[in-house]
């Protein structure tokens, strides 16, 4: 398991909350676009995921509402054996 430094948007711009993103993650995951912010590593800067298809292998760690701007919140997004994507 390995861990990933991303940034989260929504219809191509920054969710708010942590709340936010989990519910949109629940309704809307194809929607949910994860993208890189390391500028090394497997998972670098302008890699794109949407949460829908997400990696297994990966937790993927956002700062938000902007990793760049503004840094109010953190989270966990990792997609289980079973499918079920769950955000920390």
């Amino acid at each position: 398991m390995s861990f990933v430094n991303v940034g989260a948007k929504l219809h191509g711009s920054d969710i708010p909350t942590k709340s936010a993103l989990k519910a949109a993650i629940a309704t809307n995951p194809d929607k949910v676009v994860l993208y890189g912010t390391s500028m090394f590593g497997t998972f670098k800067e302008g890699d794109l995921v949407k949460a829908d298809n997400l990696d297994e292998q990966y937790k993927y760690q956002v700062t938000g509402p902007n990793p760049y701007t503004s840094r109010k919140w953190y989270a966990t997004v990792q997609k289980g054996q079973n499918g079920n994507i769950t955000v920390k």
